[in-house]
């Protein structure tokens, strides 16, 4: 019964959290039973305390992996409908094109995450969590983003001002920003934000939806 219930909900080699699994008539103690059945049964594979996953092998590998990164996506991210978090810092520049470097530690801001900033290991990845400077949601965390390395963004890029000005303004575009949500959430961050905002031109970038 769960077997078929974790298929159907959540397919092969995806991450499973326990702890957001719920099977009708089924008790919290039963139902890690069943997780302890299908494990010893090799019908799941943990990946880590309280996160397991279905296998399925590729054909290549005789065995099946769990992806870290879809791990720390959907603990820190989304759920696939929900947004939650978003990378930031050295990562996200790299996206944008201001560098191309690849961090060794990936950035992540999450409503998940209630300290300032700490550092956690995920299967091979090392990821670095901090809480947002506003809660984070599917209509806010691009602009959230944005704002979070406008502040820093002498820290990653590998070009002049005039340069990154370019890069940020085609993003600001092609993503079609909303100056309203900017505006909003302007107050949670430094001066310095405004203030580039404003001498970059950036501010009239964004689309007044």
């Amino acid at each position: 019964m769960l077997k078929d219930y974790l298929i159907e909900n959540y397919g092969y080699n995806e991450p499973i959290f326990v702890n957001d699994v719920f099977v009708d008539g089924m008790t919290d103690n039963a139902l890690r039973q069943n997780f302890n059945r299908l494990l010893q049964n090799g019908d799941i594979e943990r990946f880590d305390t309280g996160i397991y996953y279905l296998p399925k092998s590729d054909g290549i590998l005789r065995k099946s992996y769990l992806d870290s990164n879809k791990v720390i996506n959907k603990k820190y991210i989304t759920d696939g409908s929900k947004i939650y978090g978003y990378v930031t810092g050295f990562l996200f520049a790299n996206q944008i094109g201001l560098t191309s470097q690849n961090p060794v530690i990936t950035e992540i801001v999450s409503n998940e995450e209630s300290s300032k900033g700490r550092d956690v290991t995920i299967g091979t990845k090392r990821v670095r969590i901090k809480r947002p400077k506003a809660m984070v949601t599917n209509e806010n965390y691009k602009e959230l983003q944005l704002l979070d390395l406008i502040g820093n963004y002498e820290n990653w890029a590998e070009y002049d001002a005039d340069e990154v000005k370019k890069h940020l303004i085609r993003y600001i575009r092609e993503k079609e920003l909303n100056r309203n949500v900017v505006k909003q959430y302007l107050d949670n961050y430094s001066g310095v934000v405004a203030r580039r905002l404003i001498e970059m031109e950036l501010i009239y970038e964004f689309a007044s939806l």
